[in-house]
């Protein structure tokens, strides 16, 4: 399968999924002024949106199977069994389902209580989203093997040639054997996928760390975080001035407003991210050769399997990295 077909594949996938659940909550809410009119202790509530968590989770199965388990095998991009994704899927959406209930239940209760404690509870909930941003997951020492050893004692001689000062590095596995990650945390750390150590070299690594380097001294990720604060707030707020009928169509009105105002987040937040993304590629190159950048951009597009032309229309939605050929023009007209 070829990296434009697998990634519209994947593309529509998505869209479909996010229509889906859109059309599935909102369906949901709606009637819920009706089916959930004679449910009103704390008990019944709690466990009408626990099955409605249930019901939502479920639901994405299909799409997680396509895109996760038979789209990655058809590519041949995994060696990982449908039973041990499914695993994996199982400890991962037990996770997301008590962040959807524990959703539901903040919007029920924050109809219930007095307007000055709304503010007490918005205040919360930005609290939470700073938390959640600051303390990123960033993989594990402890899975560290003998290759990653040699590899990060590589990859600081190379950083020292850079300039830049090695990090505590933290590794992680991915179901994919070829696509390589990483990124460097608010709170400095750097994590890596272990396919890193495996597809690149360690002077790739060190340009690609060197990037992300000046990336977060940009100071990006703290208007990120302002920006993900304010929009998360101003959803709550909305969601807070939706009427229900009843506790339970509270809390699952309010997580319809937050779906579909995350969802129009994909329309307007990417075009800034490519911005950014085209200032970090501009100054790798004004630390190490043009030709060498170009090259290592075009082997991570081929690692990642990406669809390297998309048409603008594409592009302005769902991708807030650009497509290569517009990185490699951008290169272009430097040299």
């Amino acid at each position: 399968m070829d990296p434009s077909n697998y990634q519209r594949v994947r593309l529509w996938a998505g869209i479909t999924s996010i229509g889906t659940n859109l059309a599935l909550i909102w369906g949901i809410a709606l009637s819920a002024s009706w089916w959930a009119r004679g449910v009103s202790c704390a008990a019944g509530v709690s466990a009408v949106l626990l099955a409605v968590a249930l019901v939502v989770t479920l639901a994405n199965l299909p799409f997680d199977v396509l895109t996760g388990s038979a789209l990655e095998n058809a590519a041949n991009r995994t060696g990982e069994s449908v039973t041990d994704w499914l695993q994996d899927w199982i400890r991962n959406r037990l996770v997301t389902l008590a962040g959807l209930w524990t959703g539901f239940l903040f919007f029920t209760v924050l109809h219930q209580v007095p307007r000055q404690w709304a503010l007490l509870m918005f205040l919360a909930a930005g609290a939470v989203i700073l938390t959640l941003f600051l303390l990123i997951p960033a993989g594990s020492p402890s899975s560290e093997s003998s290759l990653e050893k040699a590899f990060e004692r590589n990859l600081e001689l190379e950083l020292k040639s850079l300039k830049i000062t090695l990090r505590p590095v933290r590794w992680f596995d991915l179901a994919d054997s070829e696509t390589v990650n990483g990124c460097i945390t608010p709170r400095g750390v750097l994590s890596l996928s272990t396919t890193v150590a495996q597809w690149l070299t360690p002077r790739e690594a060190a340009l690609l760390v060197t990037r992300e380097e000046y990336y977060r001294q940009s100071g990006a990720w703290i208007l990120i975080l302002i920006i993900v604060a304010v929009w998360t707030l101003l959803g709550i707020l909305a969601a807070s001035l939706l009427p229900s009928m009843n506790p339970v169509q509270a809390g699952l009105c309010g997580a319809a407003v937050m779906t579909t105002w995350c969802f129009l987040a994909l329309f307007v937040w990417p075009t800034l991210n490519r911005l950014w993304m085209r200032r970090a590629d501009s100054f790798l190159a004004s630390v190490a050769n043009p030709a060498e950048v170009r090259e290592l951009l075009s082997k991570m597009e081929r690692l990642n399997a990406t669809d390297i032309s998309l048409s603008p229309a594409k592009t302005a939605v769902f991708h807030p990295i650009p497509p290569l050929q517009e990185r490699l023009s951008n290169l272009d007209r430097l040299s």
